[in-house]
């Protein structure tokens, strides 16, 4: 069988599960009869070719329905657990955009409500954030690779190095 199923006018499973994922995903206040995220974690057990996506479609859900917090967990969970370089890669440039739309968001916000201490905070620790994510990012990379070959002797010493200066660090990873 070569997965393709003409009751479904010729797509595959794949191809049914990555449209049905989309529908989920961009429709969150119009389906109230599915469980929108173990869908969504069992296509990525079942098809481990396209985490990255799935993972960008689950955070995209939550984005949908403005629940930014859960929407970071996800992304966050993701960079974590990918594979794949190419995963990472998707997984951690939307999820770099997310943030990045998020402080404009609340730059525009602040220039029509005006400043306040607490949204003047919240800003700060928004950019905070995202500058941690970026730093962060070689260290993630690192972590993909590792996770691909724990006996890569060459990324042990590549991850040494990210934490040059950090003694602590080096004994707990």
């Amino acid at each position: 069988s070569s997965g393709i199923n003409a009751e479904y006018g010729g797509k595959s499973k794949l191809q049914m599960w990555e449209m049905l994922c989309q529908l989920l995903s961009e429709n969150p206040t119009k389906i109230h009869s599915i469980h929108v995220e173990p869908v969504i974690r069992q296509g990525l057990q079942r098809f481990t070719d396209m985490t990255g996506r799935l993972w960008i479609s689950l955070a995209d859900y939550y984005i949908r329905k403005r629940q930014f917090d859960k929407a970071r967990d996800i992304y966050e969970e993701a960079v974590k657990s990918v594979m794949t370089v190419r995963d990472f890669g998707q997984v951690f440039d939307v999820y770099s955009e997310f943030e990045e739309q998020i402080i404009t968001l609340k730059i525009e916000q602040r220039k029509k409500s005006g400043k306040s201490e607490e949204n003047e905070m919240d800003l700060q620790l928004r950019l905070r954030r995202f500058e941690k994510l970026i730093e962060r990012r070689p260290l993630l990379l690192n972590s993909v690779l590792l996770r691909q070959n724990p006996h890569n002797v060459n990324e042990w010493l590549k991850r040494v190095g990210l934490f040059e200066g950090k003694p602590r660090d080096i004994v707990n990873t």
